[in-house]
């Protein structure tokens, strides 16, 4: 049974890990400030619940789930897309996952950096003739990354009430960006995105300590993940100063007739 963000109760959302992989896109999700969808076999009384972030299609278990259902469940979703789970090594689940997925790999996650630390030499190399811009509406159109926080979020609008982001520009060119949201449990996850003729340049480093900065300035813990093999990605979080790096397995199952 399929159920919107509005009829998720207490019991449900109980049923779910905050220690999973990447568990505050879930937690969005549950809260009504991601898009995805939410299954379980009994709103009132669950005994296991499924959620399935939009933009990367990762599923998330909660509760008592036994492998047919989960095998039913990945297999009905494949039909609308690509489905995702993350589990750390040694989890038990893993042995209820469908055989032979059609992708095996590693992502890394980095979460508890020092608040107000190591930011500051990134603050001071704005290139000269740059500046640091907040991301509106007219900038969120013209944005690297719009359809990925669309698809998130479920709209521009959403997206831009629910997070916010930050532009390195020069002129009325967007040379770099960072964006933040959802948020969960306090903490606020980051993605970045820079043109191709910029990149190498360390400005993705720089528009993320901006962007820190300002989550930090809010409340927020922030939270960076990328799989293993994105080494730019990786480098950059390992300059933000997160001082936890702990990897898990990724697996996927293509949409069905995909080639």
């Amino acid at each position: 049974m399929q159920i919107p963000a509005e009829q998720v109760r207490s019991q449900l959302r109980a049923l779910f890990d905050p220690g999973l992989p990447a568990s505050l896109r879930c937690l969005a999700v549950l809260d009504g400030h991601a898009a995805g969808k939410i299954l379980t076999d009994n709103p009132a009384r669950p005994t296991w619940g499924v959620v399935q972030e939009a933009c990367f299609r990762s599923i998330y278990l909660g509760g008592a789930l036994e492998a047919p259902i989960l095998h039913q469940l990945v297999s009905d979703l494949r039909q609308d897309g690509d489905v995702l789970i993350g589990l750390w090594p040694g989890d038990e689940r893993l042995d209820l996952l469908p055989p032979s997925p059609d992708y095996e790999g590693v992502t890394l996650e980095f979460t508890d950096r020092p608040i107000g630390a190591g930011l500051a030499d990134y603050l001071r190399q704005v290139p000269e003739g740059c500046a640091v811009r907040r991301l509106d509406r007219q900038l969120f159109e013209r944005c690297l990354e719009r359809d990925i926080n669309v698809a998130i979020f479920g709209s521009a609008e959403k997206a831009l009430e629910e997070g916010f982001g930050l532009c390195l520009m020069r002129g009325e060119e967007i040379l770099s960006e960072a964006f933040a949201g959802p948020a969960a449990m306090g903490i606020i996850e980051l993605g970045t995105a820079t043109s191709k003729r910029y990149r190498g340049r360390g400005y993705a480093t720089i528009i993320c300590a901006h962007l820190i900065q300002a989550c930090e300035d809010l409340g927020y813990q922030t939270y960076w993940n990328c799989a293993q093999q994105n080494l730019a990605s990786v480098a950059v979080a390992r300059k933000l100063g997160y001082r936890k790096e702990k990897e898990y397995r990724l697996l996927a199952w293509f949409q069905t007739g995909r080639p």
